[in-house]
């Protein structure tokens, strides 16, 4: 069966980030005719600070004369320094303005989405400590998204990353202290199976505010292209089906070998999803 349109499929350039330039991403999309994007910034292809933010004439070129819609921004949020439970007074202000910088490239790109996540902390604090400053972090820059009509989508991490924001309860906890509308719900399949959770549990908490997924296949570990996981991918769709899941199903693509081949791995990846999308 299928079961969505071809149009909600969106990529995230991360397996091509590192080595291939955004030129490149764009125009593989183009050949792929995939129309929606998430793009990482704080990168070399996309970059930006807590001070400033590239111009993004070219970046709108490309866009433009490409077709792909940057439904998504994600300033880097899983490497040092900044992090959203960041603790030293200096380091939180300098966080703040990273990641609102990426809300003003958000909105010049005309995107709508704004990925994050918790952050991690210290570990050898009690963990309500880093909750406490991760919904502080992220109700200033739900706050400040508001004025460009933008949504944060919160996704949980692995245990390896974070010991605050790893589970859906602590997702939930954080989710509510925040309580604001632009406070919206990301859902990584990877880090959902790692927690052990299923797809219809983070429904079942958060409903509609479930706006964004990193749909990809996992074992339950890694970031992997449909096939190369353990995951079923037409079981795992018609649960979005189910329960009325209107966003894009984006492919976040972490494995070592995709960083040298993305293009490749998208194709095959592209492949795996043709009988369930119209």
């Amino acid at each position: 069966m299928k079961y969505f349109s071809r149009d909600r499929f969106c990529n995230f350039n991360l397996h091509y980030d590192s080595f291939y330039s955004l030129e490149y991403f764009f125009r593989s999309m183009q050949k792929l005719g995939v129309k929606n994007c998430e793009l990482i910034a704080g990168h070399q292809s996309l970059y930006m600070d807590h001070e400033s933010i590239e111009d993004l004439t070219e970046v709108k070129r490309l866009r433009d004369e490409t077709g792909v819609n940057i439904a998504v921004i994600t300033a880097q949020n899983c490497r040092f320094p900044y992090q959203y439970a960041a603790k030293e007074k200096e380091l939180v202000e300098m966080t703040y303005a990273f990641f609102a910088n990426g809300l003003r490239m958000a909105a010049e790109l005309g995107a709508k989405i704004y990925q994050c996540n918790t952050g991690w902390g210290y570990w050898n604090e009690p963990e309500e400590e880093g909750q406490k400053r991760a919904a502080d972090m992220l109700r200033r820059l739900s706050e400040f998204a508001a004025q460009y009509g933008i949504c944060l989508a919160c996704e949980s991490l692995r245990p390896q990353e974070s010991l605050i924001g790893w589970r859906l309860d602590q997702i939930k906890k954080i989710y509510d202290m925040i309580g604001h509308p632009n406070f919206k719900i990301l859902l990584d399949t990877t880090a959902m199976g790692v927690a052990g959770e299923t797809i219809d549990q983070w429904f079942d908490v958060f409903g509609k505010d479930v706006i964004h997924t990193h749909f990809v296949d996992a074992t339950p570990y890694f970031h992997y292209a449909w096939g190369d996981g353990k995951r079923h991918l037409g079981k795992d769709l018609k649960t979005l089906y189910d329960r009325g899941y209107e966003g894009l199903i984006s492919e976040e693509l972490t494995f070592g070998p995709y960083y040298q081949h993305p293009f490749e791995t998208d194709v095959k990846n592209l492949a795996a999803f043709s009988e369930y999308l119209y």
